[in-house]
């Protein structure tokens, strides 16, 4: 097997992940994200979109930068246990490396926390053991490829299938809209992958190519929230 030559640690990659993480990757991942903070017993922290005051927008950023990072972890830590990036345990004492099985880390307990901290943490009778307090490191070109890739494919497509969708909506109730904004920014968000920003976007080229009066303050009739 060919060792990666240059080589990072899993957490310096994962800033690398987190840096090219997008608004829409972040979209996608909202309700994986959620659904592992419920499972700890936890709400994920979600600033308020709507607020526009300072401390709101300085709240807002900060949560934006948190969540990419957390969104990278859930990028990465599927990546590896799909197989589409190899890792390897390097022994920080003498240098020699290892694959490491992505099998292995899919039993581990504490894949997230190596990932994290780019140091091996295993539990007795793992096989990932072996490599404990050992570096997890990756090969620093197939990351870039691996990134590069995954920009390529953002879903342009899926911000055209909303706004499709989204249109067809307004033409048919041009004078009154079926759902409220904030549940059409969720369906985008949690459907399509649509980021805020481009939600807003769609949403004003909406009106305008129909016509409507979907950006009129007020309720759909027989709402329930």
């Amino acid at each position: 097997m060919n060792y990666p030559q240059n080589y990072i640690k899993l957490s310096a990659a994962l800033d690398e992940v987190a840096a090219h993480t997008s608004e829409t990757d972040v979209a996608r991942r909202l309700p994986a994200l959620r659904e592992k903070y419920r499972n700890m017993g936890f709400f994920l922290p979600e600033a308020s979109a709507s607020s526009q005051d300072r401390v709101a927008s300085f709240n807002r950023k900060l949560s934006e930068h948190w969540l990419k990072q957390e969104a990278g972890v859930l990028r990465l830590d599927c990546a590896i246990l799909e197989g589409k990036i190899k890792t390897y345990a390097r022994d920080p004492k003498t240098g020699a490396q290892y694959h490491v099985d992505r099998r292995d880390w899919k039993a581990a307990a504490f894949r997230e926390e190596s990932l994290r901290g780019g140091t091996i943490r295993a539990c007795a009778g793992e096989r990932i053991e072996q490599y404990r307090d050992w570096d997890a490191v990756i090969d620093e070109a197939l990351l870039e490829r691996w990134l590069t890739a995954g920009k390529s494919r953002r879903p342009i497509a899926d911000e055209r299938k909303f706004g499709a969708l989204l249109l067809e909506a307004m033409r048919a109730s041009s004078d009154q809209k079926n759902r409220t904004k904030r549940e059409w920014r969720m369906e985008a968000s949690g459907r399509f992958g649509v980021s805020v920003r481009a939600f807003n976007r769609i949403w004003k080229s909406a009106i305008e190519a129909s016509g409507s009066t979907w950006d009129r303050p007020g309720r759909p009739p027989n709402h329930r929230p």
